[in-house]
């Protein structure tokens, strides 16, 4: 049985757990210091994704809202890993999601398609920026393993008809393609249409 509704009550419990993480949530770089800038400029983005999900929430919008969330999680989690937030992300949404529960939107075969698209589109276009021998290299190899993870988790579940799950994870691998090209770590042109750049 195919699951691809995203209820009322799993995305509450998404958003609840991301508000317990964002409360915690602190930037370690010191005031003033260089990378303070870009501590920054990570928790602008997860704050405007927690935006966008109560916007797409107030529209009835739950599939997008869903999308939403995720990335504003995934976006905590790459900013954890590199050392500027101070908080523990937990596990991923799709790691903790219960079976559907009452009314909700459903994941259709072409939003699904779509988001799998996007993401094999921006994993197309980057390239790796830093030298080769240079420590933001191995963070370059690191960003764009993990987001590869999260496809083949995304693509794996997809393939088991879990929507749900798939959609969630496909956003946690765009998350961190998106992450990497914000701080410099993949070239992706100037694209910002794939992508989030800092300016």
């Amino acid at each position: 049985m195919k699951n691809d509704t995203v209820s009322g009550p799993q995305l509450e419990g998404c958003l609840t757990t991301f508000e317990s993480v964002r409360g915690r949530l602190s930037l370690l770089p010191k005031e003033g210091s260089m990378l303070e800038p870009l501590a920054r400029s990570g928790l602008e983005m997860v704050d405007c994704y927690r935006t966008d999900a109560r916007n797409f929430i107030g529209s009835g919008d739950l599939v997008t809202a869903f999308a939403a969330i995720n990335y504003a999680h995934a976006w905590i989690g790459c900013f954890s890993e590199l050392g500027l937030f101070d908080t523990d992300p937990g596990k991923e949404f799709f790691l903790t999601l219960g079976d559907s529960e009452g009314e909700g939107c459903r994941i259709t075969d072409d939003k699904m398609a779509k988001y799998l698209d996007i993401t094999t589109r921006a994993r197309k276009k980057l390239k790796i920026s830093p030298p080769v021998r240079s420590f933001d290299r191995k963070l370059s190899l690191d960003f764009l393993e993990r987001s590869e993870s999260y496809f083949r988790t995304a693509v794996s579940y997809r393939n088991d008809d879990d929507y749900v799950r798939a959609f969630a994870a496909v956003n946690y691998a765009h998350a961190w393609l998106d992450g990497g090209a914000r701080i410099g770590l993949f070239d992706v042109e100037e694209d910002d249409v794939l992508f989030t750049l800092y300016e």
